[in-house]
């Protein structure tokens, strides 16, 4: 796959992460964080959007720093089990052997982020295997503390719930606090390595699953159900944070130069390159975002409008409905009739 233009990533950790932050400091705190990232508060509620894996990162930190608790990015990982990384993950979990879920992770990881990497390294009686994260940096801790409970989690689904890793591997030297989250890993923590890592027995890597729960699920599943209908970079990236800033109403394209990480001239540039200008791509984005919006809530046209960032309902209906064919009270009732449900008056 071609690399990303911004590394991206599915929010799936910042539920308990706000889940923990609220109750050990407060809404304001969740509210304060995710505010200076320029993320909107709804990205914690969802897990169909894509933030910029940097931001992610960032408000892991900022998180930790404010409720001061060096174990935070750990605890965050402890609520997550292989199930709450959605689709793609429950389709490694069904793997027959661990070896095999382990060689999944790396074919789909893709699904849920982009520019990191999932690997297995032999060594000696060992199999490593290795998380590596796009744009690793080494004062970041808590996204990587938070990995390795995530990590174990699919692990024990073939080895069972008690298992501890022969060592565990942290992509940080070890900083004056690292003291504090040691002894609450469930076995000798090797610091400063190229990656977080488990190590496994290569004999268990065999071990099979006890059980194969719910449907089967295909690699084409999971090309089915990615949320975002552009696939090729950079452009996959530009219409990805588009649509998360759309969420707050914000439609600049400076603000969505700079969460890219990129000029306004760069970010134009990519934009001409495949046809389109920063306006039509806001249109691709904005009636992707409205049929969802028109869809699945009760929000009315005109609130739907302005959460769309338009200033005037008239100006989204005609917009939507030259875009679609449809008016949006036709396409809400057409939605509706096709999914079975009551027909609004």
């Amino acid at each position: 796959m071609k690399r990303p233009l911004t590394p991206l990533t599915r929010p799936t950790g910042f539920g308990p992460l706000r889940t923990l932050l609220v109750d050990w400091e407060g809404e304001r705190a969740f509210q304060k964080t995710f505010h200076a990232e320029g993320l909107p508060l709804v990205t914690a509620d969802r897990d169909d959007l894509f933030v910029p894996m940097a931001a992610l990162v960032r408000v892991f930190e900022r998180a930790a720093k404010a409720t001061a608790r060096r174990d935070f990015g750990l605890r965050v990982g402890e609520r997550l089990q292989p199930q709450s990384y959605g689709l793609w993950m429950q389709y490694c979990a069904q793997a027959p052997t661990l070896g095999e879920a382990l060689r999944r992770i790396g074919d789909v990881l893709h699904f849920h982020q982009s520019g990191s990497r999932s690997r297995l390294v032999a060594e000696g009686a060992f199999v490593i295997w290795r998380y590596e994260r796009s744009q690793p940096n080494k004062t970041h801790t808590q996204h990587s503390d938070h990995a390795v409970p995530a990590m174990l989690s699919l692990i024990r689904l073939y080895v069972g719930a008690e298992w501890a890793p022969s060592w565990i591997e942290l992509d940080y030297p070890r900083d004056a606090d690292a003291g504090i989250v040691e002894p609450l890993m469930p076995g000798p923590v090797r610091f400063g390595q190229p990656a977080v890592g488990i190590a496994v027995p290569i004999a268990l890597i065999s071990k099979q699953r006890p059980q194969r729960i719910g449907k089967r699920i295909t690699p084409l599943d999971l090309e089915i159900q990615d949320v975002l209908p552009v696939t090729d970079e950079p452009l996959r990236s530009i219409f990805a944070i588009s649509v998360l800033r759309l969420m707050d109403g914000r439609t600049d394209i400076d603000g969505t130069a700079a969460m890219a990480g990129i000029s306004v001239r760069t970010l134009q540039r990519h934009l001409n390159r495949e046809g389109l200008s920063y306006r039509s791509l806001l249109e691709r984005v904005r009636l992707t975002r409205a049929r969802a919006l028109l869809e699945h809530t009760d929000l009315t046209i005109t609130e739907v409008a302005l959460t769309l960032g338009y200033s005037e309902h008239a100006n989204f209906t005609r917009a939507f409905s030259r875009a679609a064919g449809l008016s949006p009270v036709q396409f809400r009732h057409h939605m509706r009739w096709i999914n079975g449900n009551k027909d609004p008056s």
